[in-house]
């Protein structure tokens, strides 16, 4: 009676065992032995705030942030502020990074876990470098980033394969780490988010044709065209409508230092006023197959210091704007009537 009890229970314990493997295997999950569980930059966690420079690069390409006034800006775009959310998010995720497992050590296993050598050259390998100096210049983090795998620890936790530059010796660590893209993805990409229902009047100038005109008395009124021609029509009030939306959740698709780009005479303009006060003027310059805006700005009562804080921000830069608003800006008459009968 004792035998087959005990082979009940060890078929018991084999189906158990089974059906844990079984699941581990379905759900792409290895059991992970935690063998450290040391911080990989122990100090980093107290010293955010003295970093002064940080690298991420990847063959050829490389981003540069640097620290000006608080405030971490991309050097390959002119110092212009970087998304400081997604900086801080990276910088976090390095100070909480966590060692799990050893992995391989050997030079030809590492490109199966994206950690080969990041150097610049023709045989690039996959690996991000991350670099980290405080403000006297001195080495903080130097670390290659590999895979990560979501859910690889389980509860939600990521792993991510990483090694130190000149040591082969590889780890499964806790944590993860977004290093990709190039500056334009480090950008801050808002340039501004004025609501449609701000805008009293838009003027738009472009060429040697009368500006259009638009106007109402309130935020919720229809746009009027302005010394609109005798028997016109506007083909609807929704386009309109369509100049005054052109400065709501606004991201740029590129930027440079005004400096870089002046703004000839000839220019195209956008005229934005708001019923409070604020006055946007957008110049519109063609570039490598863009329309590139200079904007200034200009504020009295309510808005005056909203203007002074957005003329900081917006005048020593010149941005690409997405295709869609940038037609807005240079809507033309004819693109609001209705053909004149017979034509």
């Amino acid at each position: 009676m004792q035998r087959r009890s005990f082979s009940l229970l060890l078929c018991a314990t084999l189906i158990l065992a089974g059906a844990a493997v079984y699941s581990l295997l379905a759900n792409n999950i290895a059991p992970v032995r935690v063998v450290d569980g040391d911080k990989v930059f122990p100090e980093l966690t107290g010293s955010l705030n003295d970093l002064a420079w940080l690298r991420l690069s990847h063959g050829t390409s490389k981003v540069d942030f640097t620290d000006i006034n608080q405030r971490w800006v991309v050097v390959e775009k002119g110092n212009y502020p970087a998304a400081a959310g997604k900086v801080r998010r990276l910088l976090l995720g390095l100070s909480e990074l966590t060692l799990v497992e050893r992995k391989t050590d050997q030079p030809e296993l590492l490109s199966r876990l994206d950690l080969d050598d990041p150097a610049t050259g023709p045989a690039t390998g996959k690996g991000a470098l991350v670099q980290l100096q405080d403000r006297l210049g001195k080495p903080v983090a130097d670390l290659i980033v590999g895979k990560t795998r979501h859910d690889r620890l389980g509860g939600g936790r990521d792993g991510v394969y990483i090694r130190k530059p000149g040591d082969n010796q590889t780890w499964l660590a806790s944590g993860s780490l977004d290093v990709g893209g190039g500056p334009l993805d480090w950008v801050e990409r808002r340039i501004l988010d004025i609501p449609a229902s701000r805008i009293a009047s838009v003027t738009l100038n472009d060429g040697d044709a009368p500006p259009v005109v638009l106007r109402r008395s309130a935020a919720d009124t229809p746009f009027a065209l302005a010394d609109m021609p005798p028997d016109a029509k506007l083909k609807s009030a929704k386009l309109a409508e369509g100049p005054a939306g052109t400065l709501t959740a606004l991201d740029l698709v590129d930027v440079k230092p005004a400096a870089d780009l002046p703004v000839p005479d000839t220019a195209a303009t956008a005229t934005l006023t708001t019923f409070d006060g604020l006055t946007l003027t957008i110049h519109l310059v063609g570039h490598d197959n863009m329309d590139w805006a200079a904007i200034d700005v200009v504020g009295s009562g309510a808005a005056q210091a909203e203007a002074k804080v957005l003329a900081s921000a917006l005048k020593p830069w010149s941005f690409a704007l997405p295709p869609d608003r940038a037609a807005l800006l240079r809507t033309k008459l004819g693109d609001l009537l209705e053909p004149a009968k017979g034509s």
